[in-house]
């Protein structure tokens, strides 16, 4: 009897124990859910152009399950605590299309014919920054210093964005040349190198309003929206970092207003973990 007593015991500790996680880890995610503003209650846009950034911190979040996902949610607030200067604020798909509604009616196609959720978060941040600009960060960013701190270093500067990863000369011969999406392109004319080597980040970029950086990147995957997307690659090309890249290195090359910051110095200000929440969370067709 003493050891089926001990045995339930430690079964009821257990339970408990469990039970008492759970409700703090949810209680953390409701604390971080009434910190994020509706995208809704923004008010101005490209009218208000003042060229510069504004403190708004943009997330994108569309799909059927809940804003945030736990996994993330160290990283959601340690990049928030960072950077409280900004406003943080969560889109929606119900967000995102009131604004193509009211404000870019020319997108609604575009947007709802993606055949992947990923494709609408990846245009939603483009259209939310060139419309409000502020910053845009995936969810599994954290931060080690404020963002301002870096933004002090590059006074009068419009868009910021950071470099990702620098590829071989080969392995970005091998992208160019192997993936069919790019191969289209080609055929197309729309590339004049195989694969940029050094590629630009899209987890993570910061712009003022109706920047013009921000207009080419919505022209781009316009003209890219009628490719067929049947890899995971073809989500890079048509919405993700390849036309996050292309579009920043041609722009630059061009004489716009952009400051890339090197991997180094960028990851002094925050760190991109890859936990591929888009994948899990948001809805991705391909494993």
């Amino acid at each position: 009897m003493s050891i089926l007593f001990i045995i339930f015991a430690a079964v009821c500790c257990i339970a408990v124990l469990i039970s008492a996680v759970a409700l703090f880890r949810l209680g953390r995610k409701r604390k971080v859910q009434k910190r994020y503003g509706a995208a809704s209650r923004l008010s101005g846009g490209v009218q208000d152009v003042r060229h510069e950034i504004p403190g708004l911190l943009h997330r994108i979040w569309i799909g059927p399950r809940v804003f945030p996902p736990f996994k993330d949610l160290d990283w959601i607030e340690s990049f928030d605590e960072e950077n409280s200067d900004f406003t943080p604020l969560v889109w929606r798909d119900a967000d995102v299309r009131r604004l193509i509604e009211e404000k870019y009616p020319e997108y609604e196609a575009q947007y709802s014919g993606y055949r992947l959720n990923i494709q609408r978060a990846d245009l939603a941040r483009y259209l939310v920054l060139y419309e409000y600009g502020g910053m845009y960060a995936d969810l599994d960013m954290s931060a080690v210093r404020p963002v301002r701190e870096l933004l002090e270093n590059f006074p009068k500067k419009g868009f910021f964005s950071f470099v990702e990863i620098v590829l071989s000369e080969t392995r970005a011969r091998e992208i160019g040349e192997g993936e069919p999406i790019r191969k289209e392109g080609h055929r197309r004319g729309w590339n004049e190198i195989p694969e940029d080597q050094e590629r630009i980040a899209s987890y993570s970029f910061l712009c003022a309003p109706g920047h013009p950086v921000m207009l080419e990147i919505l022209k781009e995957a316009g003209r890219r929206a009628g490719l067929t997307v049947k890899r995971q690659y073809d989500v890079y090309y048509t919405t993700g970092p390849d036309l996050f890249t292309t579009v920043v290195h041609r722009c630059m090359h061009d004489g716009f207003d952009v400051t890339v910051i090197d991997k180094t110095m960028a990851d002094e200000f925050m760190l991109h973990h890859g936990s591929a929440t888009w994948k899990t969370f948001i809805n991705f067709g391909f494993h």
